[in-house]
């Protein structure tokens, strides 16, 4: 058992850095610890315990009111395509459909603009129907919920052109 973990212990250090032979070092240590002592938990490194959990199995509350970028990003942004409107304003529609059947879906959207820091502006432009509002062109931060029952979101980036519709297609997971 000692020969396999010395082994394991000197090809692990041939292709590692400093920082990662002394993680790998307590690991073997706390192993052959557990090995000696008959399978009970202790080790030989006092004071030695191993990572936290890396991984969650919870879900981040999404509310499209706050101000706030998810992470990691809901739904998907598909296309944003310009249409010319006879006004010349900057104008955006939000089409919606659902992520796995492709199906039209109702939805709400807000529109956080992003300053020049990378910071979400408090107020947001809201869209409560698929038809065209007007907002100024740049940077925005879309999220958007469906309206009719399920919890479908998306959320993203998106930089809307100047002077035309910008039609943004999203899919809602």
């Amino acid at each position: 058992m000692k020969k396999l973990i010395l082994c394991t212990l000197v090809l692990s250090i041939s292709a590692c850095k400093s920082t990662d032979i002394r993680t790998i070092a307590d690991s073997v240590s706390d192993i052959a610890g557990i090995a000696d002592n008959g399978g009970t938990s202790g080790g030989s490194v006092p004071g030695y315990q191993h990572p936290s959990q890396q991984y969650s199995i919870s879900s981040t509350p999404f509310y499209i009111t706050d101000n706030t970028k998810m992470n990691p990003e809901l739904g998907a942004i598909r296309s944003i395509t310009q249409e010319k409107n006879p006004k010349g304003m900057t104008m955006v529609r939000v089409v919606a459909y659902h992520q796995d059947s492709g199906a039209a879906m109702d939805s709400t959207s807000y529109l956080y603009a992003v300053d020049a820091n990378g910071w979400l502006k408090k107020d947001a432009v809201a869209s409560f129907h698929p038809q065209a509002i007007n907002i100024n062109s740049g940077v925005y931060y879309l999220k958007a919920e469906a309206k009719d029952g399920g919890d479908f979101y998306t959320s993203g980036m998106v930089t809307l052109a100047k002077g035309v519709t910008n039609v943004v297609t999203i899919e809602l997971q």
